[in-house]
């Protein structure tokens, strides 16, 4: 396959998946009440300073923070080729270019709301399209100046000259003036439509598979926390026109840019229904316990996926990825129990622990270590694998103890939510401290 259609490609699969990584992290109910919901608030304040008093009552909900815009532009960002105080900045000014476009947006609708049509026609299509073109102008003008600035190696993971080129800005701005021209069409295609019934009928299809009661009536997936509704927008994603624009600009031979646009309308039906599950199975009733550790588990895949790619680059990273996975699941399901049981103190008075989120702890923190070394860190050494794994567990019974006499004396229990970011923030850490010895003693 072409080298550089090759690279485009796995910009964009870097691209959805760090954007539905991000997507879910905004969607966690920590996340949503303590950053989204207060940064919503005040955008609305600033709006109603800068733009005047709403022309009638209007509320300004978690559907107006903009969440899904900062995952699409950040996610792309983050996937780019580029050293990472590179893509860090570059993340920053997106979600700063966000927040303020928002703002704006925010007032204005404020301003239209005495106005039905006006309103209507500003919030579904006028503004949606802005932010669009916002994000992909931003990005491209962004990844043109990352590429003047960068003078430092290439980093192992991205490879193939992926850089953006005027043909690939051509490209990007044709596709994005014809998406934007289409949606009138697309938006209320009874095809499209049809298609996200499909999406909805295969979401519960697949929470049934794992335990979960769902059904599905037209494009409505139907579970005990609600139903979520599959329309016309929620397909309509701008990553579409971008995956146009990189296998055109990217091929050699009309035989790859016919591929791409056969693959175009699975992968994304795929993307659709992994978006839908994102939403829908936290909102699930049952099974419980995968309910409250979806994220956890989500994340921890996307990171083991992600140390992967850096570490082997994009096209030999599935293999690793897959096998730290394995040996990480493995290890939790077989020798979990008894790594709990060396770890913890079973004479002690349980912790107050509904979710589980303790009890899994041990475990999972052990698989996570497992599944990152051996998909990214294997040349450092066994030995060093042998010695963080000590120190992981080490820290997990000082932990555990702690929780027991803070719990005994203090009548303290650690938060959930604090709880699964220790689980996954305690083996980044035990692996980060020994690839920096390494480096040291090289």
């Amino acid at each position: 396959m072409d080298r550089r259609l090759t690279a485009a490609h796995s910009f964009i699969l870097r691209a959805a998946t760090w954007s539905l990584g991000l997507f879910g992290l905004l969607r966690l109910q920590w996340t949503e009440s303590q950053l989204l919901l207060p940064v919503t608030s005040l955008q609305g304040a600033l709006a109603v300073r800068l733009l005047g008093v709403p022309a009638a009552p209007v509320e300004v909900t978690l559907a107006c923070s903009g969440a899904d815009a900062m995952a699409l532009c950040v996610g792309a960002v983050l996937a780019y080729p580029v050293a990472w105080p590179a893509r860090l900045a570059g993340a920053g000014g997106g979600v700063a270019l966000i927040l303020a476009l928002n703002t704006v947006r925010i007032g204005t609708l404020m301003q239209a709301a005495g106005a039905p049509r006006w309103f209507d026609t500003l919030h579904l299509y006028v503004w949606p399209t802005l932010l669009m073109l916002a994000i992909a102008g931003y990005v491209l003008m962004w990844m043109g100046f990352a590429d003047r600035r960068e003078r430092a190696a290439p980093l192992p993971a991205p490879a193939g000259g992926l850089r953006p080129t005027g043909r690939l800005v051509a490209y990007t701005a044709a596709f994005l003036v014809l998406f934007v021209a289409a949606s009138p069409y697309y938006l209320a295609s009874a095809a499209v439509l049809a298609t996200a019934g499909f999406i909805a009928r295969a979401a519960a299809s697949t929470l049934g598979l794992v335990g979960v009661s769902a059904h599905a009536t037209g494009n409505v997936l139907w579970t005990a926390g609600g139903g979520f509704v599959v329309t016309q927008e929620c397909l309509a994603t701008p990553l579409i026109p971008v995956y146009c624009a990189a296998a055109c600009a990217y091929a050699r031979t009309w035989r790859l840019p016919v591929l791409a646009a056969l693959a175009m309308v699975p992968l994304f039906v795929v993307l659709g229904l992994v978006r839908l599950l994102v939403v829908a199975l936290p909102a699930s009733a049952s099974p419980l316990f995968l309910v409250h550790a979806f994220y956890q588990l989500l994340l921890a895949a996307v990171i083991v996926w992600a140390a992967a790619v850096w570490r082997h680059g994009a096209r030999a990273a599935v293999p690793y990825a897959l096998a730290g996975a394995a040996a990480g699941v493995l290890f939790v399901q077989v020798a979990g129990p008894l790594f709990m049981q060396i770890v913890s103190y079973p004479a002690a008075p349980p912790l107050d622990d509904p979710q589980g989120a303790i009890a899994f702890l041990p475990a999972f923190q052990a698989g996570l270590y497992l599944a990152v070394w051996l998909a990214a860190f294997t040349d450092t050494g066994w030995p060093r694998f042998a010695t963080g794994f000590a120190v992981l567990a080490v820290s997990q019974s000082a932990g555990l103890l702690a929780l027991h006499a803070l719990g005994t004396d203090a009548g303290w229990t650690a938060h959930v939510r604090d709880v699964r970011g220790w689980a996954i923030a305690g083996p980044l850490l035990v692996v980060a401290a020994a690839q920096h010895r390494a480096r040291a003693q090289h």
